[in-house]
């Protein structure tokens, strides 16, 4: 028998001490938690259910733990299905229905939470609902009238935004009179966008008083395409259009305070922008200086822009969150430093707290002074949480700091989801901030640098270390933002990973913090110096933009690469860098698809526009042509879905076997694009008509008509796109599928049925068959494509 030993004064003590319960079970604490513990009795008490620990097996603790980090970003994935979910409806949902329907759930899921909690699943299921009321209700609350037809007008109305380019400026207008009627007593467009000479001197809150010629919003140029009519509803743009002459400037009776506040910031960057041009020299590295600092990009020439471009080193000039970070970081950097310099302040205030708060301060100054985009209003937001997290004690830069970001952005404008910036940087965060995770916990367990080493070879682990974690950002982002690029813009950059690898270390080191410290120096007359530095560095980053453009011999162009392929491609990153384990395996399924999608997806044969002649089809080789070969944003638009640049729209134009006009009319000969024998091949014939009796004659001799009259006969053409037709469902694609053997018909000699034409009809020819036909506006209009209800007539009435 062994030993008994004495009792422990201080264990007993606390046996004593221990309240006791009438529970089921005993627990045995400190008096510090007798609070909670009493509270989890009560709990367990009123549920009649014994409050004991269990051991969970080790699937649900890593999928606890999974979800603990990462259950806010999958929740903000499924906030933005149900976003998704109301853009693709076949028609408009009820805001009020959708709106008792999520509050309603909400309510529940509330109680239910408070009960005994919530399932992810069922988390997820309510951000769907919420996401797709959200926009829903969105819609709703942002319509505003529209012009339904061209109209020429006499507006009076306040600059609200300028968009400077080169081949023109572009003036944001808010409207206060049309005709010299108030815009309160008439249904008028609220904002009208006019384009004006590039040489105007107004300034954001001038009065104007001009005669314009305006234009309802342009929907779709192909479908799927960029939709501009859905930009301008959210944007509640109702015209757009052009000034006869210069704008005349006039005085307004008043101003809020929301556009005194806008007009003395757009007079402060004006400022700013004139005197960093008045210290650097006339050249790229003054424009790109401006654009980095104050947000103003029309002095970029387009060869510096595209050279950029082909580098993959455009997204310097979007401020996002490099730049929000180098600038506030350098702010609260030098906070700290000056408050270190004080024994004092280190022994008696929270410097790092106090320095964090002026950073935050600095932040908010460099969002006004940039503009505000959405690139910028994200990183604003993740750095306000990573300033936030430093002065509450807690990590700010995660995956919940993005979601968070993502979510106020979305729930304020659920329309950013579908516009390429929103996309691409929040594409390019998740990634990156992702990957950083990953990296962190695997150089947790890592030794760090040795201090028995020699200090060179810490040195070059140190630099070897920032090598590969550049290596490691080129190469996350630019696949993430890759991807998005190829399916808005048909482009990538094949050497972005070189350029960003030779570029960034510059732009890092030399360009940003040059540039933030002469805003810094500037009020005291000091900005001279670092400018300089920071246009030499400038300098060495478009020569390596220049370098790295040279090796991309097509500009990256890649053809459009559909929303799916690219949903699907994306969605396999995510999965990829966000998942635990071997449940990344499964991101191969949707990479697999992605690619298979983009693989098997082709071009269309035939693209016709909304309105007038202009028309593209392939030719006897498969080569899409052009019935125009003026350069207009149209063709330039039909040449990147096929992959090609704005340069090879003169050398694609129609030639006349292909494309016959007269008087009357045109008849175009389109082909698909298969390989084989094109000889015993017969095209299929489309006619534009410009008469009603050359219509009735194209009905009985072409395949497809295409005219802005409207055709009130039955014609036995296959498909019919008349005036009416075109107006209600916008730009055509057409596919073309392997030819079928076609019946001998009698043509007009404008069909080739002459011995001279190029294509005689052979009764043992064969056609190529419309296998598929897409159109811009579908057949259900929403209410972006809706027709605008302001007309000449209401106007005048």
């Amino acid at each position: 028998m062994t030993e008994r030993q004495d009792p422990d004064p201080e264990k007993d003590s606390r046996l004593t001490s221990a309240p006791m319960s009438d529970a089921p079970f005993e627990i045995v604490s400190s008096n510090k938690l007798d609070p909670l513990l009493s509270f989890l009795q009560e709990r367990a008490r009123a549920r009649n259910k014994p409050f004991v620990s269990r051991q969970k097996d080790a699937g649900t603790q890593v999928f606890e733990r999974f979800w603990d980090k990462q259950g806010l970003l999958w929740t903000g994935f499924a906030f933005v299905i149900g976003i998704y979910i109301y853009r693709v409806l076949p028609e408009e949902s009820h805001w009020a229905v959708l709106s008792f329907i999520s509050l309603f759930s909400g309510l529940v899921g509330l109680s239910l939470w408070r009960e005994k909690g919530l399932s992810p699943s069922v988390i997820l299921i309510l951000a769907t609902v919420a996401g797709l009321t959200v926009a829903t209700v969105r819609t709703a609350i942002v319509q505003a009238p529209r012009l339904g037809e061209p109209m020429s007008v006499t507006l009076t109305a306040r600059v609200l935004d300028i968009d400077r380019k080169g081949s023109g400026t572009r003036v944001l207008l808010q409207t206060l009179s049309v005709n010299n009627r108030q815009i309160t007593n008439i249904e008028f467009p609220e904002r009208v966008r006019l384009r004006v000479s590039p040489k105007s001197e107004l300034r954001v809150g001038d009065g104007v008083e001009t005669q314009a010629r305006l234009f309802p919003p342009a929907g779709p140029v192909t479908p799927g395409g960029y939709d501009f009519s859905f930009r301008a509803y959210y944007s509640r743009l109702g015209a757009t259009g052009f000034s006869y002459g210069e704008p005349k400037r006039i005085d307004l009776d008043s101003e809020t305070v929301a556009t005194q506040t806008t007009r003395l910031l757009a007079g402060f960057r004006h400022a700013l922008a004139e005197r960093i041009k008045g210290i650097l020299p006339g050249g790229p590295e003054q424009a790109l200086a401006v654009a980095l600092l104050v947000g103003e990009r029309s002095g970029i020439a387009h060869e510096v822009e595209e050279n950029l471009r082909k580098a993959g080193l455009a997204h310097i000039l979007a401020i996002s969150g490099l730049h929000m970070a180098l600038f506030a970081g350098g702010a609260f950097a030098t906070c700290l430093g000056v408050l270190a310099l004080f024994p004092a302040a280190v022994l008696r205030m929270p410097i790092q707290k106090i320095a964090a708060g002026l950073a935050l301060a600095a932040a908010v100054f460099y969002l006004l002074l940039s503009g505000a985009s959405v690139a910028t209003q994200r990183s604003f937001l993740m750095i306000s949480l990573v300033f936030l997290g430093i002065m509450i004690g807690r990590r700010g830069l995660t995956l919940r700091s993005v979601a968070l970001a993502g979510l106020v952005l979305l729930i304020l404008a659920p329309e950013r989801l579908f516009f390429p910036g929103f996309q691409m940087s929040f594409a390019a965060v998740i990634s990156l901030v992702a990957v950083y995770d990953i990296w962190r916990q695997r150089q947790i367990d890592r030794p760090r640098l040795a201090p028995d080493r020699p200090f060179w070879a810490n040195a070059v682990r140190k630099a070897g270390h920032y090598a590969a974690a550049l290596f490691v950002t080129a190469l996350v982002a630019g696949l993430a933002t890759g991807i998005v690029g190829a399916h808005h813009f048909a482009r990538i950059a094949p050497y972005g990973l070189i350029g960003n690898m030779l570029g960034m270390p510059v732009f890092s080191v030399i360009v940003m913090p040059m540039g933030v410290l002469a805003l810094a120096l500037m009020p005291f007359g000091l900005a001279a110096i670092p400018l300089s530095v920071m246009a030499t560095g400038l300098s060495l980053l478009l020569a390596i933009s220049e370098f790295t453009s040279e090796l991309t011999a097509d500009s990256g162009l890649t053809g459009n690469l559909s929303a799916a392929a690219a949903v699907c491609l994306v969605s396999g990153l995510f999965v990829l860098l966000l998942l635990p384990g071997r449940l990344r395996f499964f991101s191969s399924l949707p990479i697999a698809a992605g690619v298979s999608l983009a693989v098997l997806d082709r071009p269309p044969d035939i693209q016709i526009a909304s309105a007038g002649t202009r028309i593209a089809a392939r030719d006897e080789t498969g080569q899409l042509r052009l019935s125009s070969g003026a350069t207009t944003f149209q063709n330039a638009i039909w040449m990147q879905v096929e992959g090609l640049p704005e340069s090879a729209i003169k050398s694609r134009k129609m030639k006349s076997h292909q494309r016959y006009c007269e008087s009357h009319g045109c008849v175009i000969h389109a082909y698909t694009k298969k390989p084989g024998a094109i000889e015993t091949v017969q095209p299929i014939r489309i006619a534009y008509p410009k008469t009603a009796e050359a219509l009735e004659l194209d009905c009985k001799n072409a395949d497809i008509i295409v005219s802005d009259i409207i055709a009130k006969r039955p014609c036995s053409a296959t498909v019919v796109f008349d005036k009416t037709f075109r107006q209600a469902r916008g730009a055509i694609s057409i596919w073309l599928s392997d030819p079928k053997q076609s019946e001998p018909r009698q043509y007009d000699h404008r069909y080739g049925a002459t011995p001279q034409s190029r294509y005689p009809e052979k009764p043992d020819s064969a056609k190529p068959v419309i296998s598929r036909i897409s159109y811009a506006v579908p057949k259900i209009v929403r209410p972006w494509h809706k027709l605008g209800s302001v007309m000449r007539r209401s106007l005048n009435n």
